[in-house]
């Protein structure tokens, strides 16, 4: 007890207050001494071995009394007066935890509990580098009573970091999790985890939309504090934000290479928002599947182990949103140049902010300086939602898209509240992406009733919260003119998408045919972009159909004998015109017929396509 620098006297009462737990004999004594036969001692058995000279310091009542009142040792919690009789009637007892914590047993006050999920300190070296982190580390090595705060849409990855701070800082760190914090309970587990030599992590994983009161005036350690909200109070001491953004790429490959250095995942693909809690969790799980036999190709692994991530990553996205990791890179874009040269300025745009605002010599951006703001539209299928994810790709983050089900609500404020949370979560590692926006951010209109006013207040929030958000966001909408006006001033880039032209159709056709299936040297893509007027989106589902309307057909004439080489299925004008076909009906458009080698097939009889003859 050595960091609450206890007086004599309060050594000798911490002694009474557990030698019941030490001693059956004791227990038996103290239980004979005390009015409601409890085996602790009271109020006025302490005052009695004070007034004998028993208790060093204190020799009446009145000294007890005083002491008490000013006492770090029931102000901790570690010794409490317990009972509501009289004030001499009352019980002194140990703090829960206490007593194991002097034996060397386990537990924790109150709804804390150790967090038993790992917090490596591998991953991080850039993130350890930066000027608020320096300086946090330096509070902790000094163990100095600074608050320490890191805040984010996931409170435990951001106590898994300040976790390795505090082991990188020669100490060994306790992350402890509760619904909610309070100072009572937090005052005596830094007590409990200095006898045992840690450092505690106090990680609040409730709601923390409500302000946070710890006060923690007695006990000198450094008090860190991982939670959603930075609205933390801890005087009398002050408060140190703990960065913790998304890492660096040269982080999140460094923590590849470090889950498992035996395996080889620096090749892996993983989220931009995996923490290397979420690596280290992901390769246990590989390395259970290896001892099982699984998974030992480096193939196979590799789409294990990305699996693993994404499952762990998989419950963080906030409610109304969907976390995607983007595959799709710039080499998937057909576009025309002008609208490739859009999207490579609004990344460079990013990257060079980045560099820019980092810098300690220059001044604080104003207003609608930092972050990005774009809107696609166009037509339905052209591109719009595969260029949000090339985006975020070439930006290093994830893909968090809007679910307009789950995030509009019909009470008053809420819809407001699960955007906000929504902002919040893309800030750090993503791309936010809302799809259909004109559902939340169209016109404006004349106050007719209720809805309208609170309609109206919606989009006058929306439109306040995109201008001040300090990430990137994309709008896209099939009709522009359904936006509010007062969205094009908030919007730096405004990108058009149109329907492709028989050239592009003719690269939508080859980029999206199947890998695992090959085209019939008869197939003419060239003769299907200029027959069918179809969208990427369109031509895509029909290739991907097509690929398996040739994998049925190839089944059935593939060998039964394992050890016989498989050849891939053929993808035949056939197989091409059905799946256009359905596309077609899906679409509602009017089939202009099957590709023209099919009418002069065989001996001049038409095929029957999808139920339609064709001569």
């Amino acid at each position: 007890m050595s960091i609450l620098q206890l007086r004599a006297w309060e050594r000798d009462l911490t002694v009474l207050a557990v030698v019941g737990h030490r001693d059956a004999e004791a227990a038996a004594a103290l239980r004979t001494l005390h009015p409601h036969g409890r085996p602790t001692p009271t109020v006025g058995l302490v005052a009695e071995l004070g007034r004998r000279g028993l208790m060093a310091g204190l020799t009446t009542a009145a000294d007890l009394r005083l002491a008490v009142a000013d006492s770090p040792l029931l102000a901790t919690g570690v010794v409490r007066v317990e009972g509501d009789g009289p004030w001499s009637e009352r019980s002194v007892v140990a703090g829960p935890a206490v007593w194991e914590a002097l034996v060397g047993l386990g537990g924790w006050p109150g709804d804390l509990s150790a967090d038993p999920l790992p917090s490596p300190d591998w991953g991080l070296d850039e993130w350890l580098d930066l000027p608020g982190v320096l300086t946090a580390r330096r509070a902790i090595e000094a163990r100095r009573a600074y608050a320490l705060g890191a805040f984010g849409d996931r409170p435990g990855a951001a106590a898994a970091r300040l976790a390795a701070l505090v082991r990188v800082s020669g100490n060994e760190p306790v992350i402890l999790r509760a619904p909610q914090l309070s100072s009572r309970d937090v005052q005596l587990a830094m007590v409990i985890a200095a006898v045992r030599d840690l450092i505690p992590v106090f990680c609040e994983t409730g709601d923390s939309s409500s302000p946070l009161e710890l006060s923690v005036p007695y006990v000198t350690l450094p008090l860190l504090v991982a939670r959603g909200s930075s609205a933390l109070t801890a005087y009398p001491r002050a408060l140190i934000p703990v960065p913790v953004a998304a890492l660096s790429h040269h982080d999140r490959v460094a923590g590849l290479r470090s889950a498992a250095p035996d395996l080889r995942l620096e090749d892996a693909r993983s989220s931009a928002s995996a923490e290397p809690r979420d690596l280290a969790l992901a390769a246990t799980d590989l390395r259970g599947r290896l001892a099982l036999g699984r998974d030992q190709t480096d193939v196979s692994r590799h789409r294990t182990f990305s699996d693993a991530v994404e499952r762990h990553l998989s419950g963080t996205a906030p409610q109304g949103a969907v976390l995607v990791h983007p595959r799709a890179t710039w080499d998937d874009l057909v576009l025309a140049d002008d609208r490739l040269g859009l999207l490579r300025d609004a990344v460079r745009r990013v990257e060079l902010q980045g560099a820019l605002h980092a810098r300690p010599d220059q001044p604080a951006p104003r207003r609608g300086e930092r972050g990005l703001r774009m809107l696609f539209h166009g037509p339905p299928g052209t591109g719009k939602t595969l260029c949000a994810e090339v985006l975020a790709r070439a930006l290093g983050r994830d893909l968090l898209v809007v679910n307009l089900a789950f995030l509009v609500s019909k009470w008053i404020g809420e819809t407001e509240k699960n955007l906000e949370n929504v902002f919040d979560a893309a800030e750090r590692a993503s791309v936010l992406f809302f799809d259909e926006a004109d559902a939340l951010f169209g016109r404006r209109t004349e106050i007719g009733d209720a809805r309208d006013r609170y309609a109206n207040i919606e989009t006058a929030y929306l439109l306040g919260r995109i201008e001040s958000y300090d990430g990137v966001v994309v709008l896209s909408t099939n009709l522009r003119r359904n936006l509010d006006s007062a969205f094009a001033r908030r919007l730096e880039f405004i990108v058009p998408f149109d329907l492709p032209d028989a050239a592009a159709r003719e690269r939508l056709w080859r980029l999206h045919a199947p890998t695992w299936a090959r085209l019939s040297p008869d197939v003419r893509l060239e003769d299907l972009a200029a027959l069918y007027d179809l969208t990427g989106a369109l031509i895509r589902n029909a290739a991907t159909a097509a690929g398996y309307l040739a994998a049925g057909d190839h089944a059935a004439d593939e060998p039964g004998d394992p050890d016989t080489p498989r050849k891939l299925p053929t993808i035949t004008d056939e197989h091409l015109a059905r799946a256009i076909e359905r596309e077609h009906d899906k679409a509602g458009m009017a089939y202009p017929g099957a590709p023209p080698l099919l009418h002069t097939v065989g001996n001049g009889h038409g095929r029957r396509l999808g139920g339609l003859a064709h001569a």
